[in-house]
């Protein structure tokens, strides 16, 4: 069962790129999405023509005691569940492209 994490609202001021890295190593983003500011972008037009391209709906069968830990770790990760799976699928898509997915036949 996890464990209820509680909302922090203000990161520390890190001296050191080696002192933030760190400190991400055992904390979660979305424990502190309340305090971080939205800030302008500019993305480039390979990346924006992939994010806009429209999404086909997969169904997938389940447990529900699975999505239910999928849905934890995504609150936890402050990410929407389907979009942690999503990033999950095409992590391994990748892997497996380069021959790197550790499986035995």
């Amino acid at each position: 069962m996890a464990k209820a994490t509680t909302r922090r609202t203000r990161l520390p001021a890190f001296r050191t790129d080696a002192e933030e890295r760190a400190f991400w190593e055992n904390h979660r983003p979305g424990d502190y999405a309340g305090g971080m500011l939205p800030e302008r972008v500019q993305v480039s037009r390979r990346i924006r023509r992939r994010v806009t391209e429209r999404k086909e709906n997969l169904t997938l069968r389940m447990e529900p005691s699975r999505v239910q830990e999928i849905k934890t770790l995504a609150q936890e990760l402050g990410v929407p569940y389907q979009t942690l799976m999503r990033m999950w699928i095409v992590e391994r898509l990748r892997r497996e492209k380069v021959g790197e997915s550790g499986l035995t036949v």
